[in-house]
């Protein structure tokens, strides 16, 4: 599937041991590696296909430093530094090299570029994230057992015990970490090696990592204190509403109880409540009652549903379990635990969601940060930094809750440093552009593109969510209002990967709208019917007809080897490599579908009861079997195809010295001097919108924004 990126001789397998004061889970590398008592441990390394050696000081658990290190490792740096050629290969490498960089005194710097990851080559391939679960699926050397064990007794917070006062346990240990080579090693040559440009992309992103973006920590701190107020008051709150029926915002099956006696028995809320309708005999008797069920994805469709029939006091109780129940408004206090002099780093996992290439976010998961914001933001702010106490505060704006309030207010937590600015460019409704090019040369998404590019020329004519909207309102486009274009939008954003009425309603209650069933019904069949272009995208096959996604897909199985296109789209099967089945993207890059195969599965209740069975296609996702669907084919390769365009722009931004600190699936952000924002905003928006060798015929379009702290409320 491709030639080997890299000579495994000059490849310098390593992996630290470490202690440190802080909880790494909780501290985050950096903060972890940054604290006076990090230290190195023991150090385990192999150069090439020679045997794994293992270091420790002079006086074995004292901490190591540069100077001690083994002269062929200190001369393998060297090297690797002057010779683009010889890398280091480290399991999940940032952290081994953040350990490298701040906690091994005297030590060269070691940026980004002189490690590789087995990790993302792992992940690529379909494998599990962690070491263990990916050596034994690819049929590795397998990691030693035991590990967490051992560290928790010699390197955890507060540890007591020594190589003197545990020897054997220490012999084990080391014997662990001489394990963890040989594993990445062999799991390293059992997988496909990536490209170079995926190993760009790699390195722009720890750059990212180690860049960081700036924090407001007095900010932090001060909101932090009104959520802890907020988990308490939220809960009276609840009392109140309730009838003394809740108590705190974590007790759920009150607050179910308490709906399911207040909602309409004939409306779509009990609909949305109900896990399992209850089950009657013949005379009517009740063999099983019905069983409730208050998500947070349910609870997002009943608050619309309560403003929409009026029921306020349902609306706000839902609410405040919503965020008051939420680990997003403690985001402050993992902000200030993993800060480093006003800054955070090390919050992106390069391939973090492996069937699209997407980033995922650790720490503050920044990639998860709601797009909403308060029309006061600029004032609450203000308001919080001023000491506002707890009830000042719930009454200022409006009546929102003071828990998703604070949830709003994450995003402006980040700031640049000093006088400095952010410059924001935001790719322009990307996945929407991307499927029909996708699609390739078929009437109807050659249409679609072309609407793009009028608007692009002139944002007076109607744009998509316009049309979407006269569509499925059977409206002339002229009479579509404010209100009908937002349901235009949401039925876009929804039903594009073949979701249907469930779809439109989760997507509906994102942007707090409502659609009773009937109307959401409608709605799908009449978007459907204006957009056969997407529909024979996602696919049919059966024995009379096969084509899009989900044919090729399925003709790619039954002849192994064989390459089947559709649009810009290829699959090939591989039972040699794991029964994968491969999707390779316009890029060149490919997701893997592992293990793939026709099953017969076992279909539960909501008891997990097994009530019938069926025959579905699935692959290996991590730890677990995944089902394949015709929607899940076409928002694997919608997404991929944007996470190109932005891991390839992060890739441009680190060549053009326009780094940036902070990014999300389409978004970009940098920070620069107030005097160099105007010219900076002109290259941002050309490296935006310059495309790549495999994007021609795709309409690119950006927005930029200048900010004094992060935010979606300048952008709007």
């Amino acid at each position: 599937m491709s030639a080997r990126t890299f000579d495994t001789t000059r490849i310098c397998w390593f992996d630290f041991e470490t202690k440190s004061d802080e909880d790494l889970q909780k501290a985050g590398a950096y903060r972890y590696a940054s604290d006076p008592k990090a230290a190195a441990i023991i150090l385990t390394y192999a150069i090439g296909n020679e045997p794994t050696k293992l270091h420790v000081s002079f006086v074995p658990g004292e901490p190591l430093s540069w100077f001690s290190l083994p002269e062929d490792f200190v001369r393998f740096h060297d090297r690797a530094l002057a010779d683009d050629s010889y890398k280091f290969a480290a399991y999940n490498a940032g952290f081994d090299r953040t350990i490298l960089n701040y906690a091994v005194p005297g030590s060269v710097w070691t940026p980004p570029r002189l490690i590789i990851d087995p990790s993302v080559q792992a992940t690529a391939a379909g494998l599990p994230p962690d070491l263990a679960g990916a050596a034994k699926a690819a049929g590795a050397t397998h990691k030693v057992a035991d590990g967490g064990k051992l560290i928790s007794l010699f390197c955890t917070p507060g540890a007591k015990a020594t190589p003197v006062s545990h020897p054997l346990e220490w012999a084990q240990f080391c014997a662990y970490a001489i394990g963890d080579i040989e594993a990445m090693r062999s799991l390293f040559l059992r997988t496909r090696q990536l490209p170079l440009r995926e190993w760009e992309e790699y390195w722009a992103m720890e750059s990212i990592n180690d860049r960081g973006i700036g924090v407001d920590t007095e900010f932090a701190t001060k909101a932090d204190a009104l959520a802890k107020i907020a988990k308490i008051r939220g809960g009276d709150e609840l009392h109140r509403l309730t009838g003394g029926k809740v108590g705190t915002v974590g007790q759920v099956q009150p607050l179910t109880e308490w709906l399911v006696a207040r909602l309409p028995d004939d409306g779509d809320g009990m609909g949305y409540l109900t896990k399992r309708e209850a089950e009657v005999d013949e005379l009517g008797e009740e063999k099983r009652p019905a069983k409730y069920s208050l998500t947070r994805q349910r609870i997002e469709k009943l608050i619309p549903y309560c403003e929409a029939i009026g029921d306020e006091d349902a609306a706000r109780a839902l609410n405040i379990r919503l965020y008051g129940g939420s680990t997003t408004p403690a985001k402050y206090e993992k902000i200030l635990k993993q800060q480093v002099d006003d800054t955070v780093f090390g919050q992106y996992v390069f391939n973090g969601a492996p069937q699209t290439g997407r980033a995922s976010s650790r720490g503050v998961q920044i990639q998860n940060l709601s797009r909403s914001f308060l029309k006061y933001e600029h004032d609450a702010i203000e308001a919080i930094l001023g000491g506002i106490n707890y009830d000042d505060f719930a009454a200022l704006g409006d009546d929102t809750p003071v828990a998703r309030k604070l949830a709003l207010l994450i995003r402006p937590t980040f700031v640049p440093k000093g006088t400095n600015q952010f410059v924001v460019s935001d790719f322009s409704q990307i996945e929407a552009r991307v499927l029909p090019w996708l699609v390739g040369d078929v009437a109807g998404a050659l249409a679609r593109l072309q609407i793009f590019r009028a608007v692009d020329d002139d944002p007076s004519v109607p744009d998509l969510y316009v049309r979407a909207a006269s569509a499925i309102s059977n409206l002339p486009i002229e009479e579509i209002d404010k209100p009908l274009r937002q349901r235009g939008k949401v039925a876009e954003l929804a039903l594009g990967f073949g979701g249907g009425v469930g779809a439109l309603a989760a997507m509906g209650a994102n942007y707090g709208l409502y659609l009773p069933e009937g109307e959401a019904k409608e709605a799908v069949s009449r978007w459907r019917g204006a957009n056969q272009w997407c529909v024979r995208f996602w696919g049919k096959h059966t024995e009379d007809e096969s084509y899009g996604l989900w044919g090729a897909a399925n003709r790619a199985l039954e002849a192994p080897g064989t390459v089947h296109r559709v649009g810009r789209i290829s699959y090939v099967f591989l039972p040699d490599a794991a029964n994968t089945l491969y999707c390779q993207l316009p890029s060149g890059r490919y997701l893997c579908y592992r293990g793939c195969k026709y099953e017969r599965v076992a279909e539960l209740d909501d008891d997990d009861e097994v009530i019938g069975y069926a025959t579905k296609l699935r692959f290996w996702k991590g730890h677990n079997r995944s089902v394949i669907w015709h929607g899940t084919l076409c928002e694997n390769v919608v997404q991929a195809t944007a996470a190109d365009l932005l891991r390839g722009t992060l890739v441009r931004l680190e060549e053009e010295g326009l780094g940036a600190r902070l990014h999300s699936h389409d978004e970009c952000l940098v920070e620069v001097p107030d005097s160099d924002v105007d010219a900076t905003t002109v290259r941002l928006r050309e490296i935006m919108r310059r495309g790549f060798d495999w994007t021609e015929g795709l309409p690119l379009m950006s927005e930029e924004t200048v900010q004094s702290y992060y935010s979606k409320w300048e952008a709007k």
